[in-house]
């Protein structure tokens, strides 16, 4: 395997780690354990740390090496109003500039995902139902025009991915979130951008609800309004 291959490789196997919580949140990283672990020397992994760094994924402390970057309650609110407004940005694109075939595309992306059913039971994560998702997501701003819309969404959904993965550990809230995608794409192919953005922007405020129900650490001290939350379109109305 060639140098930029391998640190590759080792990029996506660490941020997988990290992502799925095999590597709990503020863990240290200590390059001589994880060398074995992942076949390779202290070079390539130092590499892959410092790349995961620009991520938001590990933090690098001066002199010290390397940690999984924390989650707070502070920092999943923050990067549920980024998210937003870098998406809402992306479909509002997406949805004047998209043509026939990125349609195609949408569609075919909700119909795997709405076939992938996630696997049954409390805790149960389901990996072909976590890509489609991922996939399913990506697509649908994927005719935005701008590669920089598209890459911020990557990473804010990364990040976002790891606070939901992490709660979803201690059990799983009631959601109908097939109907939540099915929606967004119906206003998204009608070329309705303002019910589309209001849909997203509430779908995503939704995951951090769950996730700070769902999760001990982020449950402790929550405030008895809802004013902390990002905004969201609290009453949507429905056409026809």
């Amino acid at each position: 395997m060639s140098e930029p291959t391998l640190a590759s490789a080792v990029v996506d196997r660490l941020r997988g780690d990290i992502l799925h919580g095999v590597l709990a949140p503020g863990e240290k990283l200590r390059l001589e354990h994880l060398a074995p672990r992942y076949g390779v020397g202290r070079t390539p992994l130092r590499e892959a740390c410092c790349r995961l760094a620009s991520e938001g994924l590990v933090t690098i402390e001066d002199q010290r090496g390397f940690r999984v970057a924390p989650i707070s309650r502070a920092g999943l609110l923050d990067l549920t109003r980024t998210r937003q407004q870098i998406e809402t940005l992306a479909l509002r694109a997406a949805i004047a500039q998209g043509d026939i075939t990125w349609e195609g595309e949408v569609t075919a992306a909700l119909h795997r995902l709405l076939r992938r059913v996630p696997a049954s039971g409390s805790g149960t994560l389901d990996e072909a139902w976590e890509l489609e998702h991922a996939r399913f997501h990506a697509t649908l701003l994927g005719a935005c025009g701008s590669p920089w819309l598209l890459k911020f969404h990557a990473m804010l959904f990364d990040q976002t991915e790891r606070y939901r993965r992490l709660a979803q550990a201690y059990g799983k809230a009631g959601r109908d979130v097939d109907s939540e995608h099915t929606a967004l794409v119906r206003a998204t192919l009608d070329r309705d951008a303002e019910r589309a953005c209001a849909l997203l922007t509430e779908h995503i405020a939704r995951t951090t609800e769950l996730v700070l129900a769902g999760h001990p650490g982020l449950r402790a001290g929550l405030p008895s309004s809802e004013k902390e939350l990002p905004a969201k379109t609290r009453s949507i109305r429905k056409k026809g």
